[in-house]
C-alpha cells in the first residue's frame, strides 16, 4: 500500500503506485464546468488493482449541457441525489494519497479538481503526474495526435466505453502497463526519469498553458501549487522520543565532586548525568563539554569543586510522545547535545543525544532488509531499492560524510544483492532445475565490495562454486537470473561485462585459482581494466568462506609478485587527474568527473600501495592506512588523501541527489557552479597533491 506522500522521484516505474484517473464534466472550461462523474483505477506498477477501483456520479449543482449529454450521455436525471464534490473530495483524496496520478491530457483533469476544490473552499494539494500522451509523444513524435483514441490504439489497447470515466480510466491503465516495456528499452526506468521525458513536449505544455489547464483560482496566469514536498527524512518523522532514548537515566547529587562525575560517567560510557533524584524533575545536567569546560576554566578534579558548580540549568526536557524532528530542531535552537526525555510530571524517563540519533538513524537506513525479506518479485525488490535514495538523502542533511553514506548504500546493495540470489533460487526450483548442484558463493567486486558506492552502480559480481565443470550450465542459468532481477531492481548491467552470467566471472574454487595465477604470474596492462577490482571482493550469498578463502589466497599471491606489482603500479599511472593548460580543472558542459580525476586514481593507488603492504583491507582509507604503517608512505599523505576522498565523495553524492530530484540518472560528474569558491579551491588543491602523489607511485611502490 502507498504511503500518504507522493513517491519520490527515484521510484521505479515498475513498482510506481500512481492510480489512473479521468473525469466527466458539463464542458471544457475549467473555471465554471463542474463534475459529474469521478473514476480512478489504482496501479502498483505492472499490476492493475481493478478491484480497489473509484466510480461515483456527481451532482454538479449546476443544469448539465445538452451539448455534454451528447458526449458522455449523462443527463440531471443521472446525477439526481448524489453527491456534491465537497462531500465526496475525503474519499477521493485517499484514493490518490500516495500515488502518482495518470491520464491523458491530464493536466486538465487536475484544473477541473482544482477550481472544484476551490469552489467549496477546501484546500488542494495536487500530487505528482504522468501524462500518457506525452510519455508516448516524446517516444514517438510521428503520431499525428496524442488523444486517447490514439495513444491506447497505438499499444494496442481497446476502450471500453468511450466517454465513461470508469472505461476511460481502465484503457489508460492497461495502456500504461503496455508503455512500460517502451520505456524501459529507451532506458526510463524511474518516475523523475519519466516526468523529464514527458517535459520533453514542451509544445503540449504551451498549448495547455495557453488553454488555461496550468491555472489556479485567483491567479490565471500561475501554475498549480506544488504538492508537499517529498524530501522528508521519514525516520525522524515516524520515530517518538521514547523509542529511541537510554533509560533509565542517570543521576547523581549536587554534592558529587567532578572527578566522580567524570569516572561516573566513564564507566557507564554516557555523555550526561542528572544532578537530583529521579522522584523529582532534575536540578540540573553534567555533560562531557561541562567537564572539559570545567578544565578549560582551570578547575582541578582534585580541588574540591562539585557538579553543582558546573552543572547548566535549566534541563532542556520533552515530552517522550515528541518526534524526534522537534527533539533535533530543538536541539539545533538551543545548541545542545543531550535532551530529557519527561513525563507530565516533569520527571526524566530517559536520555537522547545527537550521537543516540545519529546511530539509530544509520541502523534505521537498512531500509530494504525487512520489505526483502518478503519480496517475491523484482518489481517488489525494486520497489524497496528506492528507499535507498531516500534514506542517504536523510543521512545527508544530519551531517553524515560521503564516506559514511556509501557504506550504507553499498550495504543495502549488498543486501539487494543476496535477495536476488535467493530469488534465482526459488525460480529455478519452481522451473524444475532444482537445488545448487554444489556450494556456491556470490561475490561483489568493485565500490560496493570496498563499501564505497554510491547512487547510480552498475553490477559487479562473480561466483565460486565447489561443484565441477559440468555444472557449469546451472550456475550459467542461476546467474543470469540473478543480473536479470537486479537489473530489474534498479542496479544496470555492467558495461565492462564484470557479471556471473558472462563465464569468465564464474568457475569452480580451482577454475579461479587458475585465473588468479595467469593474473598475477602472465597478466598484461589490459586485462587490469577488470581484474583490480577482484581484489575488492566481499561475499554476500551462499558459502561466504568460499569467496573469503579465495581473496585470502589472491592478496598473499599478489604480495609476493613483482611483476603484478609492477603491472598495477604501472596501471595507477594512467589515472593522473586531468587538469586543463593553466592547471584548472577539466570540465565539460560545467561538469567535472571527479570519479575519473580522483577517485578513480585514488582507489588505484590505495588498491597497488596495500597490497604490497600485504593488506586485506577492502577499503580505501584502510589500504592506506595499512600502507603508511608499513611505511610505504607517509601518514600525513595518507590522511591528505582519506580528506580527499570524503570531500569528493560527499560532493559526489550531493549532487547525485540532486540530480535525481530533477529526474537525472546519477553520475560521477559535478557541477563546478553548485559549489562554493572556497570548496572549488579546496577541490583543486586537493586534486593537485593527488596528482602528484600518484606520479611518484613508483616511489611508494619501492621495494624493501
Amino acid at each position: 500500500m502507498p504511503g500518504s506522500l507522493p513517491p519520490p522521484a527515484n521510484t521505479p516505474l515498475i513498482a510506481l503506485p500512481a492510480v489512473s484517473l479521468d473525469l466527466e464534466t458539463t464542458g471544457l472550461d475549467i473555471r465554471t464546468d463542474r463534475i459529474v462523474q469521478i473514476a480512478a483505477v489504482p496501479l502498483s506498477g505492472q499490476r492493475i488493482e481493478d478491484h480497489l477501483s473509484l466510480m461515483q456520479m456527481i451532482d454538479p449543482g449546476v443544469p448539465i449541457p445538452g451539448a455534454a449529454t451528447q458526449i458522455h450521455g449523462f443527463a440531471d436525471k443521472d446525477v439526481a441525489g448524489m453527491p456534491v464534490f465537497g462531500k465526496f473530495v475525503d474519499q477521493l483524496r485517499t484514493a490518490l494519497a500516495g500515488r502518482v496520478i495518470i491520464g491523458d491530457h491530464i493536466a486538465f483533469d487536475m484544473a477541473v479538481l482544482r477550481f472544484e476544490a476551490a469552489r467549496a473552499g477546501i484546500p488542494w494539494f495536487e500530487p505528482p503526474t504522468l501524462d500518457l500522451g506525452q510519455l508516448i509523444g516524446a517516444l514517438d513524435r510521428t503520431l499525428p495526435d496524442l488523444g486517447l483514441e490514439t495513444v491506447t490504439g497505438n499499444l494496442g489497447v481497446k476502450i471500453g466505453k468511450r466517454h465513461d470515466a470508469l472505461g476511460d480510466s481502465m484503457a489508460v491503465a492497461e495502456a500504461f502497463v503496455k508503455l512500460l516495456p517502451r520505456l524501459r528499452a529507451a532506458d526510463i526506468r524511474t518516475l523523475g526519469e519519466a516526468q523529464s521525458l514527458a517535459a520533453q513536449r514542451q509544445d503540449i505544455v504551451v498549448r495547455e498553458t495557453q488553454a488555461g489547464w496550468h491555472a489556479r483560482p485567483g491567479d490565471t496566469a500561475a501554475r498549480p501549487a506544488a504538492a508537499p514536498s517529498v524530501r522528508i527524512d521519514g525516520f525522524v518523522f515516524s520515530r517518538r522520543l521514547i523509542d529511541v532514548m537510554s533509560a533509565p537515566p542517570a543521576f547523581t547529587s549536587p554534592e558529587t565532586p567532578l572527578a566522580v562525575a567524570a569516572r561516573t560517567m566513564v564507566d557507564k560510557r554516557i555523555g550526561a548525568l542528572l544532578i537530583g533524584e529521579s522522584s523529582m524533575p532534575p536540578l540540573g545536567i553534567m555533560t562531557e563539554r561541562d567537564l572539559l569546560r570545567a578544565v578549560a576554566d582551570g578547575r582541578g578534579f582534585d580541588d574540591g569543586a562539585t557538579v553543582s558548580d558546573m552543572m547548566s540549568a535549566p534541563v532542556e526536557g520533552m515530552d517522550g510522545s515528541e518526534l524526534l524532528y522537534r527533539a533535533l530542531g530543538r536541539m539545533d535552537s538551543k545548541g545542545i547535545r543531550h535532551l530529557c526525555v519527561i513525563d507530565g510530571k516533569g520527571l526524566a524517563l530517559g536520555m537522547v543525544s545527537q550521537r543516540d540519533l545519529l546511530h539509530h538513524r544509520a541502523r534505521a537506513s537498512s531500509v530494504i532488509d525487512d520489505a526483502l525479506a518478503d519480496a517475491g518479485s523484482s518489481a517488489e525488490m525494486a520497489l524497496a531499492f528506492s528507499r535507498v535514495p531516500h534514506a542517504a538523502d536523510g543521512l545527508m542533511t544530519e551531517g553524515l560524510s560521503g564516506p559514511e553514506i556509501a557504506r550504507v548504500v553499498s550495504r543495502e546493495i549488498r543486501a539487494l544483492s543476496k535477495a536476488a540470489a535467493e530469488l534465482a533460487l526459488k525460480s529455478m526450483q519452481a522451473d524444475g532445475r532444482g537445488d545448487a548442484p554444489a556450494s556456491w558463493s556470490l561475490v561483489i567486486l568493485g565500490s560496493v565490495g570496498r563499501g564505497e558506492s554510491m547512487l547510480g552502480a552498475d553490477q559487479d559480481n562473480a561466483i565460486i562454486h565447489a561443484g565441477s565443470e559440468a555444472d557449469d550450465a546451472w550456475f550459467a542459468e542461476f546467474a543470469t537470473l540473478i543480473a536479470k532481477y537486479l537489473d530489474d531492481a534498479g542496479v544496470p548491467f555492467c558495461d565492462g561485462g564484470v557479471m556471473a552470467k558472462n563465464a569468465q566471472w564464474r568457475g569452480t574454487r580451482e577454475a579461479w585459482r587458475d585465473r588468479i595465477g595467469h593474473w598475477i604470474g602472465r597478466a598484461n596492462p589490459e586485462d587490469l581494466l577488470s581484474i583490480d577490482i577482484f581484489f575488492d571482493l566481499c561475499p554476500v550469498a551462499g558459502d561466504l568462506a568460499l569467496g573469503n578463502d579465495l581473496i585470502a589466497d589472491a592478496v598473499a599471491a599478489a604480495q609476493k609478485s613483482r611483476p603484478f606489482l609492477g603491472l598495477l603500479t604501472q596501471s595507477v599511472g594512467n589515472y593522473t587527474p586531468k587538469f586543463s593548460l593553466f592547471g584548472n580543472l577539466s570540465t565539460e558542459s560545467g561538469r567535472v568527473d571527479l570519479k575519473r580525476n580522483g577517485l578513480l586514481p585514488m582507489v588505484s593507488f590505495a588498491r597497488a600501495i596495500g597490497l604490497a603492504a600485504g593488506s586485506a583491507a577492502r577499503s580505501t582509507p584502510e589500504r592506506l592506512r595499512d600502507a603508511a604503517a608499513a611505511e610505504r608512505i607517509g601518514e600525513g599523505d595518507a590522511e591528505a588523501l582519506i580528506e580527499t576522498q570524503q570531500q569528493l565523495m560527499t560532493m559526489i553524492l550531493r549532487q547525485q541527489l540532486s540530480d535525481l530530484r530533477a529526474g537525472v540518472r546519477p553520475t560521477n560528474k559535478l557541477e563546478l557552479s553548485t559549489i562554493s569558491k572556497d570548496e572549488h579551491r579546496k577541490l583543486k588543491s586537493n586534486l593537485h597533491r593527488l596528482a602528484g602523489i600518484i606520479g611518484d607511485v613508483h616511489s611508494f611502490m619501492s621495494w624493501r
